[in-house]
């Protein structure tokens, strides 16, 4: 051959992509060099996964196989998941805590590689604040990273679950238990994120929190307690994000109409102020200007700048269905979930077919490196 592996036609090139069938062989396709990378964007069917934007994690299927829903190239791709099957899946950092609801079984899976890493068990998880089988479970609600561990082995994975009240514990690389937070809030956990080095959360009564997982102990005090009338309303759920190094706190709003299914209808956002302990309720933001933000149920939120990827709006805020009270209702949850205007209101489909589950329904789940 007169040139090397560089030089080998587009067309040859994207013919030979387009047979691989794993996502890691495919990875390793586009790492040879510039020409190669490329000829995987000529509408690969893994092509989706290399975008670093959320994508949608559709709803379970009874089956071995998970559905992603690009917002950019606006089609499904279907991959082999079968660790995923039937198991409650939240998202943090291009990973999936998943749990066998029959089992208990927990694990961390990485959604390309299939790696997984094994977590102590939802028995081991009630065990660890001590409770027993009077203890009814009732689902894990989110689980949020320090760092991806496709980067480093020095993180901390803290789950939120409910089992009869509110619960939070966490878990690091070689633990061999989850060890229970003691918590003295007054309000469930509605929202959780990891922000300049430590945790916050905001409960339903109002009290924003923070804590730092040391190596003996978690260390936790209460940032600020709110008496907005905000944390009056009955149909509403709250979030932490960060945004432009900024700590912001978005209120989700919605109807409750007659069938008995939520509707969201209007998003508010103010800045938490880490520093000073307060949130800034006098100054509420207007505008997100060229940045996206997701969130919903199970996710971890998270924002992007919509100028480097077309398809993703500016001034948006994208949500998946976060009404976990009504998921055991008519054909489970998925229905709520839409693209918030904030310029005028407006709220926009994101997909355009139903896709509904009462284990796993569709959730944001953001592309990252792969082990």
């Amino acid at each position: 051959m007169a040139g090397g592996w560089a030089d080998l036609s587009m067309d040859l090139l994207a013919m030979i992509a387009n047979r691989i069938e794993l996502p890691k062989d495919f990875i390793f396709f586009t790492c040879v060099c510039t020409s190669w990378k490329i000829a995987t964007t000529l509408d690969h069917k893994f092509d989706i996964f290399f975008t670093q934007t959320p994508l949608l994690m559709l709803a379970d299927k009874h089956d071995d196989y998970r559905e992603f829903y690009s917002l950019i190239k606006q089609k499904v791709t279907p991959l082999f998941l079968p660790e995923a099957r039937q198991r409650h899946c939240c998202p943090s950092e291009g990973w999936l805590c998943t749990m066998d609801d029959s089992t208990g079984e927990m694990n961390l899976l990485h959604h390309l590689s299939r790696t997984q890493i094994q977590l102590p068990s939802r028995d081991n998880l009630m065990a660890s604040n001590g409770l027993g089988d009077e203890v009814l479970w009732d689902f894990m609600e989110k689980a949020i990273f320090s760092a991806s561990p496709s980067v480093t082995s020095d993180y901390v994975l803290v789950v939120n679950y409910h089992a009869d009240i509110n619960r939070l514990a966490f878990w690091r690389p070689g633990d061999l238990n989850w060890t229970n937070i003691k918590m003295n809030n007054l309000g469930a956990v509605m929202g959780i994120n990891y922000y300049r080095g430590k945790f916050y959360y905001v409960t339903a009564r109002g009290e924003f929190w923070v804590f730092e997982v040391q190596p003996n102990a978690v260390e936790q005090h209460l940032l600020y307690w709110s008496q907005h009338d905000i944390f009056l309303q009955h149909s509403a759920q709250y979030y932490l994000v960060e945004l432009s190094d900024k700590l912001l706190f978005i209120t989700r709003f919605a109807h409750y109409p007659e069938l008995h299914r939520y509707k969201t209808y209007k998003f508010k956002i103010f800045e938490v102020d880490a520093i000073k302990g307060e949130l800034k309720e006098e100054d509420e933001i207007k505008t997100l200007g060229d940045s996206a933000i997701f969130l919903g149920f199970n996710t971890g939120t998270c924002s992007i700048d919509s100028s480097k990827f077309p398809g993703i709006k500016p001034n948006y805020i994208y949500f998946t269905d976060d009404w976990y009270d009504k998921f055991s209702y008519f054909d489970g949850a998925g229905r709520d979930m839409g693209a918030y205007n904030f310029e005028d209101g407006e709220v926009e489909s994101i997909y355009p077919g139903s896709s509904l589950s009462h284990i796993s329904p569709p959730t944001w789940i953001i592309p990252s490196q792969i082990m």
